[in-house]
């Protein structure tokens, strides 16, 4: 292949306006870090070698990482090397000026030279990326600092092999970009609004990728501009120095926009260093942000980029409905598989922080990177399917739901405009013309051709949207010019023909008509999954008595309390409940239902029966399994019913009881369970979401309660009762008391025991168990006369009161209180 002038000039301006842009965007951010680094700096009271770094020393450092390339530093003593170390950072300001530069000029001197995008324009971006790398490598070769003193010496130089290599690729991008877009929109007069003209003109998976990019690009810069004043500020906070953390925004502001999307979309920034565990950032938390604990910030970056990614959805709808050909399912892997590829080969090329060093005499050194997480290319994947399936089946409802959101969603639809630029004068042009559908915001796109020149060529069309295939395009076959009309001569039809023609047509029309409303009524209205969706509709608006109509509970008649319209839940009912699909199995059929519950999607098959007839032709359906579940209540063995959602139940409402565990046959729903009204005991409510998983945890639940002032007194009253008529007694061990008195010899020789208790002991109530128990050790003193030599004499004497207990049980406000006789 010859190459002439043009094209040398081509990539030679290309290259020498991406290196210039380059140097450009390099000089701006050495002006906002030159004054903050300096101060750190001088604030670090740091002497030569680093007070030596000049402007261009500077510069070349800047230009060397800002394109993604690394900077290498070697440290020697006595003339020998004893040290290295390198650094790489993600791509910056600097490298997407040197790609946008190189795209800037060779659009612009791809149309003055009419350089196709094939295979000139091909060789000439790879021309372009050779040339920008070498003379960035000699560049930064030429500001590379040099430092010596005596024998010893440091040297830091961009002019590493990275450097070129990533500047190739930039530079051969760009200019790629810039043939392109030349070959492509010549309407165009410069490469931006040429970006945004084919942007708009694009379709399918390009156009989403397109749209997705620039969403996700405006959104992370916000976001990272952000991230960065509040790091700034928390760290000047920390300590005094750290405010120059802004010199380093020309080089990481990208970066940061590109992680906030990782960690935002539940990927992870990774942190590893040698000899070290690794560290990661993610959605859910990491010890790296303990510091400044903004774990909910990072959720708020999580639903910015879900608002994204339905925003990007609904321009795909709009789009759909004016192209509808890449709206087919079939195209639906393309975008995501693009993604793929991104996120798996750019993280460690254009994302990473990375670097290490250590001694040239030693095998050990130290090596340091960030980096997205690799694996996060199959979550990207895995946004951007989800993206395109809202797109299809959410999108259009949405945007016929919200006529008002049009406007926002218009510019996502495919503008019209030529497909090509360099077309041959012979070639058919296409254009596209765009009708709005209706006020609601549904577009439809239409297409008019254009009449090709008489006896030209029709060459095959370059990229023309008609040149696809479209589901509804018809033929319409051209009249004949010239050609004979043939008349024939029939023979008029009887009267009685006619009649019965007209009588046999009307027949025909309604065993049609009545075959057609047969149909449609045996397969809505009729159909097993009307009956099913009758039914998931009551259980939905809570008419629990409406569903045990169309379906009865297998339960006892004491065992339907809980599903009754009384314990309908006021909140935390099912929603979204629809039938998914319908399957025949035998002479039943199973129709899988979803409903959402607690914020979960929850799918339950229901089997549906025939159970006869219903208006003599269509099948009556029936619910054989109804959609109930169980849910279970660990107790306090002290009270002996529940209030659920309201209503009171006991054990004989109980599904089953099983060691203070009760079950209940329930309508999925949220239920409130609590010990109910007792002026006895308190609990607070606990909340039960019957989903329909008996395992789950959410099923069951543990049902505390406290007793009241009035429960513990009404136990110490009957306490004191019990202590009060023991007192009386005369006896020397008071039958079932909790005191008595020893004696010494035969019981004959006492008699007249008087007992004095001067206080109560106090009553502990546990109400797990229905228990309570008194404190021991309170004294009681008697009184006795004892037989002695000369008679009955006077004597005193005192004792303990040993520990008394009992089981209580509550029933509303009915307390039964029960004291151990074995306490005596």
């Amino acid at each position: 292949m010859q190459i002439t002038p043009q094209q040398l000039a081509a990539f030679g301006t290309s290259a020498g306006i991406g290196i210039g842009a380059a140097i450009v965007m390099a000089l701006l951010g050495m002006l906002i870090s030159w004054s903050m680094l300096q101060n750190l700096i001088d604030s670090a009271d740091l002497s030569e070698p680093l007070t030596n770094l000049n402007f261009f020393h500077r510069l070349g450092v800047y230009l060397a990482l800002g394109a993604s390339g690394s900077i290498t530093a070697k440290m020697g003593m006595g003339g020998s090397v004893v040290g290295s170390a390198s650094a790489s950072v993600p791509l910056s300001w600097i490298g997407y000026a040197l790609a946008i530069g190189c795209a800037f000029g060779a659009f612009l001197m791809a149309r003055r030279a009419a350089i196709r995008f094939r295979w000139v324009g091909v060789v000439s971006a790879f021309a372009v990326g050779i040339v920008s790398g070498l003379v960035m490598l000699l560049l930064t070769a030429i500001m590379r600092y040099s430092y010596t003193e005596d024998t010893n010496f440091i040297t830091v130089s961009g002019a590493t092999f990275r450097t070129f290599a990533m500047v190739f690729v930039l530079a051969t991008v760009g200019a790629l970009i810039g043939y392109f877009l030349a070959d492509t929109t010549a309407d165009e007069s410069n490469v931006f609004t040429a970006a945004w003209t084919w942007s708009h003109r694009v379709r399918g998976f390009r156009r989403t990728v397109v749209e997705t990019a620039a969403c996700y690009v405006v959104v992370s810069t916000v976001v990272a501009l952000i991230v960065m004043i509040v790091a700034s500020s928390k760290m000047s906070g920390l300590t005094s120095g750290a405010g120059p953390l802004w010199a380093f925004l020309p080089l990481v502001l990208p970066a940061l926009g590109a992680w906030s999307v990782v960690i935002g979309s539940f990927g992870a920034i990774e942190f590893g260093s040698t000899g070290a565990s690794p560290i990661s950032i993610s959605l859910f938390g990491s010890d790296a942000m303990a510091t400044f604990d903004y774990t909910w910030a990072l959720w708020l970056m999580f639903v910015l980029y879900l608002l994204c990614g339905f925003y990007v959805a609904l321009r795909a709808a709009a789009r759909n409905a004016y192209d509808p050909y890449y709206a087919d399912w079939r195209f639906c892997w393309q975008a995501p598989a693009c993604w793929l590829a991104f996120w798996l080969i750019t993280p460690y090329l254009f994302m990473a922080v990375q670097g290490g060093g250590g001694g040239i005499s030693s095998s050990s050194g130290m090596t340091y990177q960030i980096v997205p997480a690799l694996w996060f290319c199959l979550i990207a994947a895995l946004w951007s399917f989800i993206i395109e399936v809202v797109a299809r089946l959410l999108g259009p409802t949405v945007i016929q739901s919200l006529t008002g959101i049009w406007p926002v969603l218009v510019g996502g639809t495919v503008r019209p405009g030529l497909r090509s630029t360099r077309h041959d004068p012979h070639e058919v042009v296409f254009a596209e013309s765009v009708t709005m559908a209706a006020q609601a915001g549904v577009a439809s796109a239409t297409e008019a051709f254009a009449t090709p020149v008489p006896g030209a060529p029709q060459a095959p069309v370059r990229g023309g949207i008609s040149a696809m295939p479209r589901s509804g395009d018809s033929l319409i076959a051209p009249a004949v010019p010239g050609a004979a009309t043939v008349a024939a001569t029939r023979k008029p039809m009887s009267p009685k023909t006619k009649m019965w023609l007209i009588i046999g047509g009307v027949a025909v029309g309604l065993v049609i008509i009545l075959s057609i409303v047969f149909s449609a009524l045996n397969s809505s209205t009729f159909s097993a999954s009307a009956t099913a969706k009758q039914y998931i509709a009551a259980i939905e608006s809570g008419d629990f008595n409406g569903a045990n109509g169309i379906a009865k509970p297998q339960v006892k008649n004491d065992q339907m309390k809980l599903l009754s319209n009384d314990a309908v839940p006021k909140e935390g009912r099912i929603s979204n409940a629809q039938v998914i699909r319908e399957k025949a199995n035998g002479n039943s059929k199973i129709v899988t239902v979803s409903y959402t519950l607690d914020g979960k999607e929850v799918t339950h098959d229901l089997k549906m029966i025939k159970r006869g007839s219903k208006a003599l032709f269509f099948t009556d359906w029936g619910v054989a399994e109804p959609m109930t579940t169980t849910i279970f209540v660990s107790k306090p063995e002290a009270i002996s019913a529940l209030a659920v959602n309201g209503v009171e139940v006991t054990e004989k409402n109980a599904k089953g009881t099983d060691n203070g565990i009760w079950s209940f046959t329930v309508y999925p729903g949220t239920y409130s369970v609590s010990a109910g009204k007792s002026k006895y005991l308190t609990s607070e409510a606990s909340q039960i979401v019957a989903s329909g998983d008996e395992s789950s945890s959410d099923s069951r639940t543990v049902l505390s309660v406290e007793a009241t002032d009035a429960l513990t007194e009404a136990i110490q009253q009957k306490v004191n009762e019990k202590i009060d008529e023991c007192e009386k007694s005369t006896d020397l061990e008071p039958k079932g008391c909790p005191f008595s008195a020893y004696s010494y010899g035969d019981d004959k020789n006492m008699r007249n025991f008087t007992w004095s208790v001067t206080d109560y002991p106090q009553v502990e109530v546990d109400t797990d168990y229905g228990t309570f128990q008194t404190d021991y050790g309170i004294k009681v003193k008697y009184t006795y006369e004892y037989r002695s030599s000369d008679g009955w004499e006077p004597n005193d004497g005192s004792t303990t009161l040993s520990a008394m207990s009992g089981i209580f049980s509550v029933d509303g406000d009915k307390l039964t209180i029960e004291l151990d006789d074995s306490d005596d």
